[in-house]
């Protein structure tokens, strides 16, 4: 029973000297840190097989101060005829959807005009369909990435305007007379962004 004891006494005796030693609990978030978050609804322009066509999509992302990081979607409006020569695209049309990781830094946060650095990290596919049936008849996937500038504009304390200028780079196409160069280049996109600012 004395063993006992003793070994229960060792066991409280380094928490009480542990509790009796003033000091401040660390988090990994200060006390004064903002927490808030957002939701966009984006349309935008990109590059793709030799031209260019419209896309619609969304994001959103958690913010802690001016840090963001969540994630996006997006597509092209409509499939897009394959100008080639090759007659694999004959009554054929071409699409793009995408998703993946959206995060970045904004700058000036309380200013009526802000500014933002981003990236966008996202796989999709490629989808070739039939022009007549519109049956999708071979997928092909891709890997994006895309650096992203953006200017924001406060309307009200919980609506911003966004224009953005961006760069696609984008990997891994395996359709014939198709290269990964031609999806890649200045994209341009405008969204109504909704949330706590």
């Amino acid at each position: 029973m004395l063993r006992v004891a003793r070994f229960v006494w060792l066991l409280f005796v380094p928490v009480a000297i542990m509790g009796q030693q003033p000091s401040e609990m660390k988090t990994l978030l200060r006390e004064d840190t903002r927490i808030s978050g957002f939701g966009s609804i984006n349309a935008g322009i990109v590059p793709f097989a030799g031209h260019t066509i419209g896309t619609i999509g969304g994001d959103g992302a958690l913010v802690l101060n001016n840090f963001f990081l969540g994630g996006y979607g997006s597509r092209n409006i409509e499939f897009q005829s394959v100008y080639s020569d090759d007659e694999y695209y004959t009554d054929k049309k071409l699409g793009l959807s995408q998703g993946g990781l959206y995060t970045g830094m904004s700058f000036w946060s309380k200013k009526l005009l802000q500014i933002a650095v981003a990236g966008q990290i996202g796989w999709g596919h490629l989808s070739l369909r039939d022009s007549p049936t519109k049956e999708i008849l071979t997928r092909d996937r891709v890997n994006i990435l895309t650096p992203i500038f953006q200017v924001k504009l406060n309307l009200t304390s919980y609506i911003q305007l966004c224009g953005g200028l961006s760069y696609q780079f984008l990997f891994g196409v395996d359709y014939p007379n198709l290269e990964d160069k031609d999806f890649r280049g200045l994209c341009g996109s405008v969204s109504v962004r909704f949330g706590w600012f």
